[in-house]
């Protein structure tokens, strides 16, 4: 139960209220809390079967929300939140480190240290109205991803979205191994879209059953329709 990761603090008394997220030594992603000075600390995780990941800690307010992700996640996960009531304005953050064994070292490696201002999100994962919240599910190696929504065309869409911000040139691969439809106009694969707005620009690569094959969906303009072109790649 070695562990080593993110913390805020209220103060260094070691009885103090915080909120951390650690790494462990069971490859275990785990928020631990404090809500009040003196209190027992509780915990929420998830295992990662590794110990090379991201990790983000965020304090709105009194509210702190744990995220992660692996080196192979293309956006951070949320592990959990909760309500911490620190009595000032004031407090600590840092870098803990623990062998859980009195005496002895452990060590912990890491990089890309940053302390921002600004309060972090979860990028929009539903475009439109959806009827439904979008689920991500990650299991040895493989995301599977399931969302509702009225689909990918005309003028608007609505659909769920995992997605990160970027600018400039990028290039953007996956492997698909599987679109389990709910009918032919069910759609799913890679998006480069303008903004989370419904009637956005975009170009989309996507399986889609009624089309047959690959099919690159496209909206020029905002409110524009949508065009396609079929690729032709039958499984």
């Amino acid at each position: 139960w070695a562990k080593a990761g993110l913390q805020i603090r209220e103060s260094l008394d070691k009885k103090a209220a915080h909120a951390s997220l650690f790494i462990t030594g069971h490859q275990y992603a785990a928020m631990q809390w404090r809500s009040v000075f003196g209190q027992s600390s509780s915990s929420s995780h998830t295992v990662l079967y590794t110990h090379n990941a991201w990790l983000r800690l965020t304090k709105e307010g009194n509210k702190f929300t744990s995220y992660y992700k692996t080196v192979d996640d293309l956006v951070y996960t949320k592990l959990n939140e909760e309500i911490i009531e620190f009595s000032g304005t004031n407090f600590y953050v840092g870098i803990p480190v623990t062998s859980h064994v009195n005496g002895q070292l452990a060590t912990f490696t890491g990089s890309n240290f940053e302390i921002l201002d600004d309060v972090y999100h979860l990028p929009v994962r539903d475009v439109g109205e959806t009827g439904r919240a979008i689920e991500v599910v990650k299991a040895d190696g493989i995301t599977t991803i399931k969302a509702a929504g009225t689909g990918i065309g005309g003028t608007t869409d609505s659909f769920g979205y995992v997605n990160k911000k970027f600018s400039g040139d990028i290039n953007f691969t996956a492997h698909l191994y599987l679109l389990a439809e709910e009918n032919l106009d069910s759609k799913g694969g890679l998006m480069i879209r303008a903004s989370g707005s419904a009637d956005t620009p975009h170009v989309s690569l996507l399986t889609n059953p009624r089309a047959g094959g690959l099919t690159m969906f496209y909206r020029e303009s905002a409110g524009g329709e949508t065009l396609s072109k079929t690729a032709g790649v039958w499984d």
